[in-house]
């Protein structure tokens, strides 16, 4: 059977993000539980719910990815500092953590650096870390309030470009205070065309925004996008046939070779545990009523399209 690999995934750490962050997370829950008609106390959820994400050493993680049978992960931190407030630990600190916790795990875990392309000596940073550190590709996250197009993201996909190393980024509709235009799909348009030799893996497959990017992907067919389907936890719950119809629809646009899946660890997993995402996407194959899909299509969206593109990249075990 072929492996389960999580293209997408997050350590998080208290000082490793902005305050505002944390208040955010805060809200949100409050938010929702309102909508279900419960009263929640925010101070309850900032002492006790919060510290269940941070995993600066990774350990949580690794045992999650063992309970829940997940191969591999690609690991990377975010950079929200210039939007948020800076937090207590750099970002160029973070990536160092998480490439010493990929050196430490080499068979599990795959490291890619992050960084918002405006901070001064960005491009040099990166460079480092793909070049002395060998991380295995670059994160960016728009929603910062940045475009993919400007004129600083690109002096730095130019630094991906000559190391020869994949870009994810995210894409599709954001919570306050970060910007969702930024990350608008249709904002990969000028880089895929710019950077035709670069694999990009368009995040969350642009949650409510993703027949923007089907009409992006239907049209930049000789461009290096691929897609990650993580983010959909509750959305699959919830609206499950629209997640299948949005599967479907870029699947046969993107190729099954192309589309990955992902956790957008550990956002989801205490409300969404791994273990029910992956059991949701097993059963695809048994849908009688269209969209359809095949058992060799949902065995390449859990890892088969993985490990073949992290292969490309000498990955992980995945570099044989």
């Amino acid at each position: 059977m072929p492996p389960i690999i999580d293209i997408h995934s997050h350590l998080w750490a208290e000082d490793w993000l902005p305050e505002t962050f944390w208040d955010a997370f805060v809200d949100i829950a409050v938010r929702q539980n309102e909508k279900r008609g419960k009263t929640v106390d925010p101070e309850r959820i900032r002492e006790s719910y919060l510290p269940t994400y941070w995993d600066p050493t990774g350990e949580k993680l690794l045992t999650r990815m063992e309970e829940a049978n997940i191969d591999h992960q690609v690991v990377f931190g975010v950079d929200f500092g210039l939007a948020l407030g800076e937090p207590e630990t750099p970002v160029q600190e973070v990536n160092e953590i998480i490439r010493d916790f990929r050196n430490d795990n080499p068979d599990r875990i795959s490291a890619f650096a992050t960084i918002d392309p405006r901070r001064e000596g960005a491009a040099d940073h990166i460079d480092t870390a793909l070049g002395e550190w060998e991380m295995d590709g670059l994160k960016l996250h728009p929603t910062a309030g940045f475009y993919l197009h400007d004129e600083e993201t690109y002096e730095v996909l130019d630094v991906v470009r000559e190391h020869g190393k994949p870009v994810l980024t995210d894409t599709g509709p954001v919570f306050a205070p970060l910007y969702s235009k930024y990350s608008h799909p249709t904002n990969l348009d000028e880089v895929l065309s710019d950077f035709q030799d670069l694999d990009f893996i368009a995040a969350h497959m642009s949650f409510g925004w993703w027949r923007d990017l089907h009409a992006i992907a239907d049209n930049k067919v000789n461009s290096g996008l691929h897609v990650d389907i993580s983010g959909w936890q509750a959305e699959v719950k919830h609206h499950p046939e629209e997640f299948a119809k949005a599967l479907r629809w870029l699947m046969d646009d993107v190729g099954s070779d192309r589309m990955f899946f992902g956790t957008d660890d550990p956002a989801f997993d205490p409300v969404h545990p791994k273990e029910e995402w992956i059991e949701t996407l097993r059963e695809l194959p048994e849908r009688e009523v269209e969209p359809t899909f095949t058992t060799e299509e949902i065995e390449q969206l859990l890892g088969g399209a993985a490990a073949a593109f992290l292969e490309k990249y000498d990955s992980g075990p995945y570099s044989q």
